[in-house]
């Protein structure tokens, strides 16, 4: 029997808390030639994407920040990188992998210790497929509320060989079913929810891959 969204997620929070996951976090997703590429190419296409709006980006929130896998990109593009997460030991992860260069900060995605428009630019990957579809716009209004104008989110989408490959396998074992994957209906729903304005989709690897990147502009309300 499959767990609820809730209980996967507050599965997960506790499960990235752990110093062991933590520490074989890297050598069990990231350190392939396979995820390296992965990494490089989501990079790439924030980068080609952002343009000169990534230039002019001074300050970048990265929540949650994980073991600081954008890190060394943002730092290199010589951007102040403010890391947040729930995990102690991903922070210390990413400050180590940063060469202590940045801000590290303890914090939940639904209740960011920020003020409003605290950031140029505010990046969220490999996160918000974790968290359950009833949480999902508040977690998207507190990146919007932070950011003076952008946020990026990456999601994994049902359209792709990967997802329907993985719930065959799911059907004829005994493994788990993984967790559902977003329609281009559910993610422009939870979006305006939000606040937050769709201005491109960038699909990555189509069909192979269930990954989507989202480039998001915050919906202003007419004063006066």
């Amino acid at each position: 029997m499959n767990p609820s969204g809730e209980e996967r997620w507050k599965r997960k929070q506790e499960h990235y808390q752990d110093p062991e996951v933590v520490a074989s976090y890297d050598a069990l997703r990231f350190t392939g030639l396979h995820q390296r590429r992965s990494t490089r190419r989501k990079w790439n296409a924030i980068r080609r994407t952002l343009g000169a709006e990534l230039e002019r980006a001074r300050v970048v929130l990265d929540v949650p920040c994980g073991n600081g896998r954008f890190t060394p990109f943002l730092l290199a593009a010589g951007k102040r990188v403010v890391d947040a997460d729930l995990s102690a030991p991903m922070l210390a992860a990413a400050r180590e992998r940063g060469g202590g260069r940045t801000s590290p900060v303890r914090c939940d995605a639904e209740h960011l210790p920020f003020a409003d428009d605290a950031f140029d630019l505010v990046l969220s990957i490999r996160f918000l497929f974790h968290v359950p579809r009833a949480r999902r716009p508040a977690v998207l209004r507190e990146l919007a509320r932070v950011s003076r104008n952008r946020v990026v989110v990456d999601v994994r989408h049902r359209y792709s060989l990967t997802t329907w490959t993985k719930r065959l396998r799911a059907r004829l074992s005994s493994r788990a079913m993984p967790s559902p994957r977003a329609s281009l209906r559910e993610i422009a729903d939870d979006l305006r929810a939000a606040g937050l304005l769709l201005e491109k989709r960038v699909w990555l690897a189509p069909l192979f891959s269930e990954k989507m990147l989202l480039f998001c502009v915050k919906r202003r309300v007419p004063t006066g």
